[in-house]
């Protein structure tokens, strides 16, 4: 006997009942896998932003203490020349790193035509920032988007980027002149010449109006130093970041430096995946309950109009077990397919959205980026394994009991 030829006719027998429960299995497949690709899309959205746009890298280092001190006077907290040269040596040496790169936070003031106001600004090499943002894959801005202005270039020592909002209140443009003060390390006010060349967007508020970011050379000499806030270093693999932060550790007592991993220095990351893993659990909790539900009434209707059927085959010589392998076979094929129409709504939906590009302003950036859905191969065939599971396993109970009637009992229903 070919079970699965005689389990399709039986579910062609009630189209209606098939399809509904069908309908039930592949929307719920389609949902599951939906929101996790949407999820992946998040989780790299999230580690694009703050390894690459926001220029951090995978690993940060640090003096101890240097991360929460909130005071004025950061002298003591500092990377020092020497101690930058043997963070360099120890970073040209291992070949899972690309480069290592300086960054120095400054705080002061900034005259602007006559009006005054505060800024805290952050500094590197631009060059070496440019390299490191244009490695960013995950996040895609729409053409029309982006900072105004010129890039900030190593020739040009002067040229700053300022915030928007900062733009808006001291109405600055691109080209305006600035002068912007500050006190050395060594307590004296000193001020540098500026021009703005870029007004970009940030992420925080806070920001807005008050954030620049310096050529490094430009905000040393502002600072009258050559010591840096931290070093950021860019792996040529992400997945590598563990294993170069233990050999870091190993090079650099815990005593004195702080060595971060990117996954540690953005909270918003682990906040936000562990938030997505409870809603894809709940999610995939319900869906798999509204299809067992589904299979058990499609399969509990079925038993009640074929009790007859059922006693006509025991009649016949069908054993019990064969009678729970027949309703067991209809549900898998119910499973099976709805997952594969599941599957083909998910690879649609994800490329209808991939070919209209539609935008969104996510908490990890500073405009508008375009979203995906991404395929995910894994999650996808695990889905499709588990609910055809869940869709057997839901035939079984409604089955046992129509195999456990007796044949006058089944032959006399009516």
């Amino acid at each position: 006997m070919n079970w699965i030829s005689l389990a399709f006719r039986n579910l062609l027998r009630n189209a209606r009942r098939s399809i509904t429960t069908i309908a039930a299995v592949s929307l719920g497949y389609a949902a599951v896998n939906i929101l996790a690709g949407f999820a992946a899309y998040m989780f790299a959205s999230i580690e694009d932003a703050h390894i690459y746009e926001q220029a951090y890298g995978q690993i940060q280092i640090w003096r101890v203490g240097a991360r929460t001190y909130g005071g004025s006077d950061p002298t003591d907290y500092l990377i020092s020349a020497k101690d930058y040269e043997a963070i360099q040596a120890a970073v040209k040496a291992d070949e899972r790193v690309q480069f290592a790169t300086g960054m120095l936070e400054v705080q002061g003031s900034v005259d602007a035509d006559g009006k005054a106001g505060y800024f805290v600004g952050q500094a590197m090499v631009p060059s070496l920032k440019e390299k490191i943002q244009g490695q960013s894959t995950a996040l895609r801005s729409p053409e029309e988007t982006g900072p105004k202005g010129t890039p900030i270039t190593d020739e040009a020592k002067s040229s700053i980027a300022i915030a928007s909002g900062m733009a808006e209140a001291l109405g600055l443009e691109v080209g305006s002149p600035v002068v912007l003060m500050a006190a050395s390390l060594a307590g004296q006010m000193n001020a540098v010449d500026a021009e703005v060349h870029q007004i970009v967007e940030t992420m925080a508020e806070s920001l807005d109006s008050r954030y620049i970011f310096l050529p490094l050379s430009l905000a040393q000499e502002l600072y009258d130093t050559d010591q840096l806030s931290s070093v950021r270093l860019l792996l040529k693999r992400t997945v590598d970041t563990d294993s170069v932060v233990a050999s870091l550790r190993e090079k650099f007592p815990e005593s004195e430096w702080e060595i971060v991993p990117w996954y540690q220095a953005s909270k918003l990351y682990l906040r936000t995946k562990r938030m997505f893993d409870i809603i894809f659990g709940l999610v995939f909790v319900i869906i798999t309950v509204i299809v067992t539900m589904s299979v058990l009434n499609t399969i509990g209707m079925a038993v009640i109009e074929r009790t007859r059927e059922i006693g006509t085959l025991r009649a016949l010589g069908l054993k019990r077990g064969g009678v729970i392998l027949l309703f067991g076979v209809e549900s898998t094929l119910l499973g099976m397919i709805g997952a594969v129409i599941g599957l083909l709504i998910t690879v649609t939906f994800s490329g209808v959205v991939l070919m209209i590009a539609p935008t969104w302003e996510p908490p990890v950036t500073a405009g508008p980026m375009i979203w995906e859905i991404r395929i995910l191969p894994v999650t996808l065939v695990i889905t499709l394994v588990l609910l055809v599971i869940f869709t057997a396993l839901a035939a079984v109970a409604p089955a046992r009991r129509a195999a456990k009637q007796s044949i006058v009992d089944s032959l006399g229903h009516v």
